[in-house]
């Protein structure tokens, strides 16, 4: 089994962004959704930038925000990979795309089904997360073992598939054999408070994901 990549998702500061990276965190997550409690401003987006530029990638994650800004924050910070984790639609989506790296976030209910990852084939990466009204961010996990990941695979085989969704030290070895991801990704399952990561939750989580590996191979 190839190495699962690790987004650690909700930087709100420069230091929590450091202590990601000393913890092995191959990508880092920046939130500019208003309702978010992990909402950072443009300035100190620019500074998690600017601190972390040439060794990990910062995604920007948005939720239903009008694409011309979207661009602008992305170009403006800059961003490697805009998520785009709302209900844009098909074209604002595809304008992104002309221009950035782009994951798009699905939410995972009974109604979810590989026919809705194949709409978003000709992206970089899809990121299945739980179904809730505040957009991701629940700390709750969806059933793993509900969903054919063969298949989804195969609707989108050239997008990395990303598991978010209550993950933590505690399951993400369950969740890694249940789906096989190429990226976990999480949020509350690190942190302390709400915005402010734990150094020893997100070292623990990396480590669980590398036994993880480990056992799988």
């Amino acid at each position: 089994m190839s190495a699962v990549e690790i987004k650690i998702c909700g930087i709100t500061n420069v230091a929590d962004a450091e202590a990601a990276l000393d913890a092995g965190a191959d990508m880092l997550g920046i939130n500019f959704y208003e309702a978010s409690p992990r909402r950072i401003t443009l300035e100190r987006a620019q500074e998690i930038a600017e601190a972390v530029a040439g060794r990990v990638k910062l995604v920007g994650v948005f939720v239903n925000m009008n694409v011309t800004s979207v661009l602008q924050i992305a170009r403006t910070v800059p961003l490697d990979v805009v998520q785009l984790h709302g209900s844009e639609s098909p074209e604002d989506c595809a304008t992104v795309v002309a221009e950035f790296a782009v994951i798009r976030a699905l939410k995972v209910d009974n109604t979810f089904s590989a026919a809705r990852a194949a709409e978003f084939s000709e992206y970089s990466g899809l990121l299945l997360d739980t179904a809730c009204a505040s957009h991701g961010g629940s700390g709750r996990s969806f059933d793993w073992k509900s969903i054919d990941w063969a298949r989804v695979r195969e609707a989108a085989p050239l997008a990395k598939l990303f598991l978010a969704g209550g993950l933590h030290a505690g399951n993400v070895a369950e969740a890694i054999a249940a789906a096989h991801p190429d990226v976990v990704d999480v949020c509350s399952g690190v942190e302390r408070e709400k915005g402010i990561k734990s150094v020893r939750r997100m070292r623990e989580f990396v480590a669980a994901v590398r036994a993880a590996e480990s056992e799988e191979q």
